[in-house]
């Protein structure tokens, strides 16, 4: 591809005044310069790459330094260029975004856990610093999952997994959707193709019949909107992935009979008045579905999305999902916080002129990018780089729940928390001198977990004060470090249980004795040992003590790790 025809792609999505366009053109030609001769698994020219990585940018109205370190983001590890060199053809700002990506993915370790747990590491602490880097590793990972296929088998499977884990539920958070839904249905594709193919051909199956209605619907409303004066900009329409089916298969029992939104549309209005004149006219046409409506206008998504959800019957066993949303939620939607670096009034702030550094921002929309910053201080304490991968995943890339305090105070917590949590996500204080809660008006245990719209009231007791079991029960990294912190001030030690573990392994001189100096070093104290050997085949049963199931789960993983013999552990 030539400069002209790449830069007849940007400026589809975005103009950039000809200063801007001259450095995009010098960095375009400085990588076409020093990816010469170097080619990528498939054949094809490695540039192709970093081109495709740039344009998948330009989506976003990215600006003009995130293009250039799009062009230029694989030239230190791949083509053999000196940070010092870059940064004086380039400036500051396009190295630390190159160098960034780079150093994200130059850690190896022979153990993936850990060398995916110190990747992921780095990339909070520069996201941190600067969003954009955030932004161009999703790009350079959505154009690699796309060419995967030409990988070796066990490499594929290690980036799909990835994917899967991390990068998609970040783009998730980050409100890149449409990035975050491709990411996802690719890591699937990969993980579990035959699931993926039989969900394919039964979904292609089901919306026969949907689909030849489409234009037929979409007449009817246009009009029906136009006759009530609602500015109308847009209905667009998609067909349901196979990774989002599977996972909604997943809540409904596996009965795709359930799964009413193979085809939804979008419809894209002026206001939030609107939105609701659309879902009134909606629901006069067809018959909605109650069970399947939600209200993210009034309530949105933790990453700031916001659309109206509706289910309906347009016809004897064909439903259809719409999406009813406003002009801005829409392309927020698309865009998500990449927005804030195509509003010309941001580039003005003093975080733009200093690197983008997002945590001083006062904006709602920006929560997720302040709650990263917040994690430096635990990555730079933290000694455990498995740990700490394992509480990122759950505090902030997994499932969201809104609750409610008495007041009406919204509170968004991980899935699977408890009401323990809830109490030290609104203060320390009140969590330490937690005595109960009542949740919709009704007493409910400790471990509770509630749902999205429960009323949560604590109970607290100022006599009460956390002991070391709480640790087992709540599931937040901030509720943990509170308890730790309370625990280690006033000199307590946790509560160690027994548990029992079964390992089979090929048996040979000294695998219990190796088995049992591993477990040691975790300062793990074994109490009993039962061990059973046939056709060279070891069952060892042990009783072990140690303070949660978590411990167990680790050191589970270390043996895994450390005895190649070791054929299963449960």
């Amino acid at each position: 591809m030539s400069f002209e025809e790449f830069l007849s792609e940007l400026i589809k999505f975005r103009n950039y005044p000809p200063e801007e366009i001259n450095i995009i053109e010098k960095a375009f030609n400085f990588g076409q310069k020093i990816f010469e001769g170097i080619y990528r698994k498939n054949g094809e020219p490695f540039f192709n790459h970093c081109i495709r990585t740039a344009l998948n940018l330009s989506t976003l109205k990215m600006d003009y330094e995130s293009i250039c370190a799009g062009l230029l983001h694989d030239s230190l590890e791949d083509a053999g260029i000196k940070k010092e060199d870059l940064e004086k053809e380039f400036g500051k700002n396009i190295t630390f975004l190159v160098e960034a990506v780079t150093k994200i993915g130059e850690i190896k370790y022979k153990e993936k856990n850990l060398q995916q747990a110190e990747n992921i590491r780095r990339l909070i602490l520069y996201i941190a610093e600067d969003l954009r880097v955030a932004i161009l590793k999703l790009a350079d990972r959505l154009d690699n999952m796309r060419t995967l296929q030409f990988l070796p088998k066990e490499k594929i499977q290690r980036i799909a997994l990835e994917t899967y884990d991390v990068y998609a539920p970040l783009a998730l958070r980050l409100g890149l959707f449409e990035w975050a839904s491709e990411l996802d249905d690719l890591s699937f594709k990969y993980l579990n193709p035959e699931k993926y193919k039989e969900i394919e051909e039964e979904a292609k199956k089901r919306i026969t019949g949907i689909i030849e209605l489409v234009p037929e619907i979409t007449k009817q409303l246009e009009e029906e909107i136009k006759k009530r004066n609602i500015k109308l900009y847009e209905i667009q329409y998609r067909i349901k992935r196979p990774s989002s089916i599977y996972k909604k298969l997943q809540k409904k029992g596996g009965d795709f009979d359930q799964i009413y939104d193979l085809v939804a549309f979008r419809i894209i209005v002026s206001t939030i008045d609107e939105c609701y004149m659309v879902l009134g006219i909606l629901h006069s046409l067809f018959k909605p579905i109650l069970e399947e409506f939600d209200d993210y206008i009034t309530y949105p998504k933790a990453n700031g999305y916001q659309s109206l959800h509706t289910t309906v019957l347009i016809d004897k066993d064909k439903y259809i999902e719409f999406q009813i949303r406003t002009l801005e939620m829409h392309l927020k939607a698309e865009r998500g916080i990449a927005s804030y670096f195509a509003y010309a009034d941001f580039k003005e702030t003093k975080e733009y002129k200093k690197g983008k550094n997002l945590s001083a921002l006062k904006d709602e929309d920006l929560r997720f990018i302040k709650e990263l910053t917040k994690w430096k201080e635990a990555i730079l304490n933290s000694k455990n780089p498995e740990e700490f991968l394992k509480e990122l995943k759950t505090d902030i890339l997994s499932e969201k729940i809104y609750v409610f305090t008495p007041k009406g105070e919204v509170i968004e917590l991980p899935k699977g928390s408890t009401v323990l949590d809830f109490a030290y996500k609104i203060h320390s204080e009140i969590g330490h001198s937690f005595a109960g809660a009542r949740v919709n008006n009704k007493i409910v245990p400790i471990y509770y977990e509630p749902k999205t719209g429960d009323i949560i009231e604590i109970i607290t007791n100022k006599n009460k004060r956390p002991s070391p079991d709480w640790l087992s029960i709540v599931k937040t990294y901030n509720a943990k470090k509170h308890i730790r912190s309370y625990l280690k001030k006033f000199h307590f030690s946790e509560i160690k249980q027994n548990f029992d573990i079964k390992l089979v392994a090929r048996d040979r001189i000294g695998l219990l004795r190796d088995i049992s100096n591993i477990i040691a070093s975790q300062g793990i104290n074994i109490i009993a040992v039962k061990t059973q050997t046939k056709n060279k085949i070891a069952i060892l049963k042990l009783t072990i003590r140690v303070t949660n199931k978590d411990e167990v789960e680790k050191l589970k993983n270390l043996l895994k790790r450390k005895i190649e013999e070791i054929i299963k552990i449960e």
